[in-house]
């Protein structure tokens, strides 16, 4: 009787999601890839082959990029690429800390990565935006700019959410904004693409 109870209450849970969650699932679905809205701008696409971590420095707009080539500084402001340092490094920590040595003007920080082994970067703003990573059909992760004073998950049959689909990959390694939230990068298989505003 108790596993029959558990069935029914297990199933009006899912029926209630379904009919909760269908009207977001078919707006994501059907909204079309777009770049960010403005103020943001594309401040740099780079092809990093073997791509594995990145990191923002805390105090700027540096970004510290991993590969299996080496390690890389990106000014993601200007989408300058501004320290570059190729092969194994004996000094460097070991990534599955989700730590890395900076190199450059980097050279004397430890920097939190996100990327193939797990870790994260900031998903919102001081001033109210944030990113959404959702799974529709797997493996496909689709990544939403979502604006201030909007939240994703208040779509109703008579309301769409406000958000903009920015990317759409198997491959999400990381994404997430600058510590002061003035950039935005989405490491994607091999491609790195950055946005920034100000």
């Amino acid at each position: 009787m108790l596993t029959l109870l558990r069935t029914r209450r297990l199933r009006a849970e899912r029926e209630s999601a379904a009919r909760y969650l269908g009207p977001i699932r078919r707006q994501i679905r059907t909204t079309p890839l777009a770049a960010p809205p403005s103020p943001w701008r594309v401040s740099g696409v780079f092809a990093v082959p073997q791509l594995d971590a990145i990191g923002f420095d805390r105090d700027s707009e540096l970004l510290l990029v991993l590969s299996r080539d080496g390690r890389g500084v990106i000014d993601c402001a200007t989408g300058e690429k501004i320290a570059r340092k190729s092969g194994t490094q004996h000094d460097a920590k070991p990534t599955h800390l989700l730590q890395a040595k900076g190199i450059g003007p980097l050279e004397h920080t430890d920097i939190v990565i996100a990327g193939r082994k797990g870790g994260g970067l900031p998903r919102a703003t001081h001033d109210g935006w944030s990113l959404e990573l959702v799974t529709l059909e797997w493996p496909t992760q689709e990544v939403l700019l979502v604006p201030p004073g909007s939240a994703l998950f208040v779509c109703h049959e008579d309301e769409d959410a406000r958000f903009v689909r920015i990317e759409s990959d198997p491959e999400i390694h990381a994404c997430g904004f600058s510590y002061s939230g003035d950039s935005l990068v989405i490491a994607a298989g091999d491609d790195l693409t950055i946005y920034h505003r100000g």
